[in-house]
């Protein structure tokens, strides 16, 4: 498996575009369009939040039949809580880029980001959205990319590319994420800032094969970072797969099928990561392992409760080692545990064990604690499972960013 240049566009087949309509105040991208030339074995995974925009909505029924072939999605506006005429919207934005591609409207898909509850521009969006067909292009990754963003710094979008038989196959991401970000995504029917990722692939792969990969990959990536503890209302990640790499066909249950996973895995964790980094006002990234669970789930409800701390994420920021928060949150989480045989690592640093703290230089503590990148290990001395859960810290510029988010 080898990185390449182009993000959703590197895929045979695939073009995208993206512009500014209007709707952001900055006069920066807020429209974008992915289209494959070809129809698309379509999946999406969506938020689990009661509360649904309508773009969540439309994409579940949109993909009942397990097709698409394009996507539009709008940034600065997240559509959502806007009554009837936010679906109205919403569909009026696909009515239009179906009519303007050629294709059914059932074929394509919807994404809106930003604020909630704020009636949308439509007139400016349909008004754009000539141009942005018109402008679709083999290497509009990078200005698809820029148009989704909201409160991000940097565009995120990654590909890869890697044998399957005789063939290369190629699969490419772009995605925003750095507010309100606790992901808790599943397939529908479910199997178990919002954060938008976009997946295409040239690869030819069945139905099954494609929604088990992406839901296991999810589930080892997005679903275990949190900036905020916030789940949002508009969480999707979407893959298309157009077959244009003409490999012998994946199946469920196959090495192929398992290359296939571990290169989606690595774009969602290389994009996963870069949204921790990326979050608003934050200063520290932190990798959390949780091992030694009874089941897997355990490890997972761990590992996320310390990353979901507000306290462990406040003393993060005030470079103030104090594990007993980090005790607390295991204590909490929901998961088997014995608190005898927890185990409480710091970087490198062991400070708890059998029930009680290890004594250490508070100097040490303390240089961990002040690393821009963190380790924080917890040994649950249980089982055999583990999992990771990557965050940040939460600071001053947090509080000032959405403290005046709407104005």
């Amino acid at each position: 498996m080898k990185i390449i240049p182009g993000g959703v566009t590197a895929p045979i087949g695939f073009k995208a575009n993206g512009l500014y309509c209007g709707i952001k105040k900055s006069k920066k991208k807020d429209l974008a369009l992915i289209f494959s030339e070809r129809m698309c074995d379509a999946v999406g995974v969506f938020t689990t939040n009661k509360v649904q925009a309508s773009c969540v909505v439309i994409n579940k029924e949109h993909l009942r039949d397990g097709r698409a072939q394009a996507i539009i999605a709008n940034s600065g506006n997240a559509n959502c809580m806007t009554g009837e005429s936010g679906f109205d919207n919403s569909r009026s934005m696909i009515s239009l880029t179906a009519k303007l591609l050629r294709i059914h409207s059932k074929d394509v898909l919807v994404g809106s980001t930003g604020v909630i509850g704020k009636p949308l521009p439509i007139k400016k969006i349909l008004d754009a959205v000539p141009e942005l067909v018109k402008g679709l292009d083999r290497d509009g990754s990078e200005l698809a990319a820029s148009a989704i963003l909201t409160t991000d710094r940097a565009a995120k979008q990654m590909a890869v590319e890697f044998p399957i038989g005789k063939r290369r196959v190629r699969i490419g991401a772009i995605a925003k994420g750095a507010g309100m970000i606790h992901p808790q995504m599943a397939l529908n029917p479910p199997k178990h800032a919002t954060m938008l990722c976009y997946v295409t692939t040239d690869a030819v792969i069945s139905h099954g094969a494609l929604r088990d990969s992406l839901d296991r990959a999810v589930q080892k990536t997005f679903n275990m970072i949190t900036i905020d503890g916030d789940m949002s209302t508009n969480d999707m990640v979407i893959v298309l797969a157009n077959g244009t790499a003409q490999n012998e066909k994946i199946v469920e249950k196959t090495e192929e099928a398992r290359e296939f996973g571990r290169a989606l895995e690595t774009i969602f964790l290389n994009i996963a990561k870069a949204m921790i980094r990326d979050a608003e006002g934050a200063t520290k990234f932190v990798e959390v392992n949780v091992r030694k669970a009874q089941s897997r789930e355990d490890a997972r409800l761990v590992a996320k409760a310390i990353a979901s701390s507000n306290l462990v994420k406040c003393a993060l920021f005030g470079s103030d080692p104090n594990w007993g928060r980090i005790a607390a949150a295991v204590g909490y989480s929901g998961a088997h545990v014995d608190p005898w045989k927890i185990q409480i690592y710091l970087g490198k640093e062991l400070v708890l064990k059998n029930g009680g703290r290890v004594k250490k230089k508070t100097v040490l503590l303390n240089r961990v604690f002040a690393q821009k990148n963190i380790k924080i290990a917890v040994d649950l001395g249980l089982g055999k499972y583990s999992a990771t859960a990557w965050t940040c810290d939460f600071s001053t510029s947090y509080v000032r960013i959405n403290s005046a988010y709407r104005t």
